[in-house]
């Protein structure tokens, strides 16, 4: 009796160990991280930190190119095609086709410059600029100009729509969990 009591538990104490070792690989199955190097150049390029842009598309799309919302959202990033155009004029994108949304870097340079131009709309607010990205940057400021929404984490319960309190609770624990699996990835080297 007492060898098998010894069996179960020297099983148990195998699989802490194991655990121990493996999470980060095991975890990195459930938290992917696709187009690392592009998302690094690219968040670079515009002052994003790469885990937080990890964390926007696995929000966004699960690292779908092909993904599609129900409002007309589309690629990596969710953009909308008329944002995707706006930005492309705004990058001096000669030959923007809507087509353009689905290709994962192209995608990622317009949101990428879209979540840099809303982070400088909001005077490097991100927390502010991330709402806006989801709820829109109209709705964003009247909530901060009418005290509604402080522009941060701590009142988030005080945004008035479900949606943005709910992605921007997912995006703050996704780019932790992603700085956490993926240590090498930073603004700086790119």
């Amino acid at each position: 009796m007492q060898t098998q009591t010894i069996n179960r538990y020297s099983w148990l104490w195998l699989l802490v160990i194991l655990s121990f070792f493996l999470h980060k690989p095991i975890l990195r199955i459930f938290f992917i991280f696709d187009y690392q190097e592009s998302i690094q150049t690219i968040g670079h390029t515009y002052g994003i930190d790469p885990h937080l842009l990890g964390a926007v598309i696995f929000v966004e799309s699960r690292f779908d190119p092909a993904a599609k919302s129900k409002k007309g959202a589309v690629g990596l990033m969710q953009i909308m095609p008329t944002t995707g155009e706006w930005v492309a004029h705004q990058l001096g994108w000669k030959d923007f086709r809507l087509e353009d949304l689905v290709d994962p870097v192209k995608n990622l340079e317009l949101g990428c410059w879209y979540l840099a131009y809303l982070k400088k709309y909001f005077n490097g607010n991100e927390v502010a600029a991330l709402a806006a990205y989801n709820a829109g940057h109209r709705y964003v400021q009247d909530w901060i100009d009418t005290k509604v929404w402080e522009g941060d984490l701590v009142k988030i319960e005080n945004i008035p729509f479900v949606e943005t309190k709910k992605y921007l609770f997912q995006i703050n624990a996704i780019r932790k969990i992603y700085r956490y699996l993926y240590p090498d990835l930073t603004l700086n080297s790119a």
